[in-house]
């Protein structure tokens, strides 16, 4: 039969049709994905960042998260983004590559859980010898052994499908593109590439099954002759691989040794190795391992509670003086009541926004969807931050202690980066709803929307993490005097004592990364939406583009204006005073600011405030 390939993309079925579970497990597996890069992240930092980077143990377990990092990449986001979809289509081409990613990491995953029970057998059946053997040199090999197979295992897979060809049905019934469920839709007899595609899984299983089996039966035999005590030592030490190893093998066996055929069960086990094992490994070598609690404590913890002690008197936690604007006492009331009267319109006015978008119908369009999403980002900043302004303005004691100022600055960042990237969304949505205005509902679906707010909180996290990791890497001792209202990076980092080169640097790339990329998504869709409005013949038409674009272009001058001033111009920090004054406006000014340009300038909102103030007066009459 000759090879021919008739199908271009795929319809994959997923875990279920009816929306209500579809939207349960979005939530579920969203929460998951989020844990999962957390834990992950958590275990490798913690790892590469003490000594027990050096341990043979623990540096597979480092390479172990990366490879769940990796491997449940390649499928979660899809299945995340697939769940809000009303249909799931996948390229040819990325269905292939699905495949051949997906069982590259797998197998790496397999082949080191069987190097870490082959650690364990030599650290408890040749104790002497546990140095000599797991040297560096081996511990690489190992790993480089494990990618090599990987790679054989899924390039074998991936050759065998690529060769069917595909010509009739194109739905694949999983959530995502596996051998199975293709060898099922191929229009030829797939009875051969079926035992060769079980021969290679079955090779691959067998293999690793037996030194894993073998490596515990040693160590059992080897443990009868231990006291008590070193045998539940030993056994410890064991007892979190054999964890994670029975949590991702058995699910593997049961759907590739077998004959290639699919059962409905398939979806559910392949959870298991896909999602649940990537996000339950981290947690039991954390909770089961006395020396990798110890570690994170150390890490973690001890920088947190610990770096902000005074070198002189380390019973004492180091506290930090906020100064404001205490140099001008006699602007103290006028700012409290000016700062309160703000934070008063921020919080109403953002939670109003909020509350508008939902009980109007007319706004659940993209636009509003991004606007309720600004306003809450808006409403979180705000409060982070304001709050602890307004009471350092009427009390003497201006303190703040590191924990809390190291918490202050966490979540700031997390909504300084979520905002950057929600306002270049919003440049995106407007470009595609004046350049593209009968496609726009197409365009901007539920899917991507989501996709696209979950993308900006997920970055949002992810910078907040990086940058606040690096402050906590300081010391500080002598002067902690903050010349600023706010916990801002460059405050904290001019009372260290230790060189803060690094996390200037961090912050510095970084913060102008997220600009660069934000502001090149901004001006890129505002030149095309110009372009096109430039072109419009009425001038209505040409009124209202603009007028739907002008509340943005506010917001974003100002917003972007201060963060680029800030965090982008390393030489900006020779004024404090400018820099408090820059703080201001894009801490408790633009939050004020965003849902008063939106609404003022915004037919559709006015008429929704109208509407409820004369419901509301109705009822007051009745």
């Amino acid at each position: 039969m000759e090879n021919i390939n008739n199908i271009t993309e795929f319809v994959l079925l997923g875990l279920s049709q009816n929306k209500k579970i579809r939207h349960l497990c979005f939530l579920l597996f969203l929460f998951c994905y989020i844990g999962i890069w957390m834990g992950n992240l958590l275990i490798m930092i913690s790892i590469t960042c003490s000594q027990l980077i050096d341990q043979p143990m623990y540096f597979f377990l480092n390479k172990l998260a990366l490879s769940d990092l990796c491997y449940t990449s390649t499928v979660t986001p899809k299945l995340v983004t697939d769940l809000l979809a009303e249909s799931s289509m996948i390229s040819y081409t990325s269905c292939m590559t699905q495949l051949f990613v997906m069982h590259f990491f797998g197998g790496i995953e397999v082949f080191i859980l069987t190097g870490m029970a082959y650690d364990r057998y030599v650290a408890i059946c040749k104790p002497l010898h546990y140095a000599a053997i797991m040297n560096r040199r081996r511990c690489y090999a190992i790993v480089i052994a494990s990618c090599t197979g990987a790679f054989l295992h899924s390039f074998v897979q991936c050759l065998l499908t690529i060769s069917l060809p595909f010509c009739g049905p194109n739905e694949i019934d999983h959530y995502f593109c596996d051998v199975y469920p293709l060898l099922k839709l191929a229009c030829t007899d797939t009875y051969r590439v079926g035992i060769l595609v079980v021969a290679n899984s079955g090779m691959m299983g067998l293999v690793t099954f037996v030194v894993l089996v073998l490596s515990y039966l040693l160590i059992l035999y080897t443990l009868r002759a231990y006291p008590a005590e070193s045998r539940s030592k030993a056994l410890s030490t064991c007892s979190s691989h054999v964890t994670v190893v029975v949590l991702f093998f058995v699910p593997v066996l049961f759907i590739y040794i077998r004959p290639a055929m699919t059962f409905p069960e398939d979806k559910v086990f392949a959870l298991f190795y896909t999602i649940i094992a990537p996000m339950f490994n981290p947690l039991i070598y954390t909770f089961r391992n006395t020396e990798m609690k110890n570690t994170l404590r150390k890490v973690w913890c001890q920088k947190l509670c610990l770096s902000g002690r005074s070198q002189e008197n380390e019973s004492a936690e180091l506290t930090f003086i906020l100064l404001g604007f205490s140099e001008y006492p006699e602007l103290q009331m006028p700012l409290f009541l000016i700062f309160l009267t703000i934070y008063t319109v921020t919080v109403l006015g953002n939670l109003g926004m909020i509350m508008i978008i939902q009980i109007n119908p007319k706004l659940h369009t993209p636009m509003y969807y991004f606007l309720s999403h600004l306003s809450f980002v808006d409403f979180c900043y705000s409060t982070v931050v304001t709050p602890k302004l307004l009471e350092n303005l009427v009390v003497e004691d201006r303190t703040i202690s590191f924990t809390g100022c190291i918490m202050q600055f966490f979540f700031a960042c997390i909504f300084v980066v979520t905002e950057t990237f929600m306002l270049a969304v919003m440049a995106y949505d407007r470009f595609v709803a004046i350049c593209n205005p009968l496609l726009y509902m197409i365009v901007m679906s539920q899917k991507l929307c989501s996709l696209l707010v979950g993308t900006s909180y997920f970055w949002g996290i992810a910078c907040s993490l990086t940058y606040t990791y690096f402050l906590l890497t300081l010391s500080f001792c002598g002067t902690n005097f903050i010349n600023n209202f706010v916990c801002e990076h460059a405050a904290i980092v001019s009372v260290s004592c230790s060189d803060p080169y690094m996390s200037q640097k961090i912050i510095l790339v970084s913060a102008t990364f997220n600009e660069i990329s934000s502001l090149m998504i901004i001006l890129t869709s505002y030149v095309f939406i110009f372009v096109t409005v430039m072109k419009m013949t009425s001038t209505g038409g040409r009124h209202k583009a603009f007028s739907t674009c002008a509340s943005h272009l506010t917001a974003i001058t100002i917003f972007h204006g201060t963060i680029l001033f800030l965090y982008c111009v390393p030489d900006s920090k020779s004024s404090w005073l400018m820099v408090k004054v820059a703080s201001v406006f894009y801490t408790v000014v633009i939050p004020m600011l965003n849902p008063l340009i939106y609404s003022l300038r915004n037919k559709d909102v006015k008429e929704t405030v109208k509407k409820l103030i004369n419901v509301k007066l109705f009822c007051d009459t009745m």
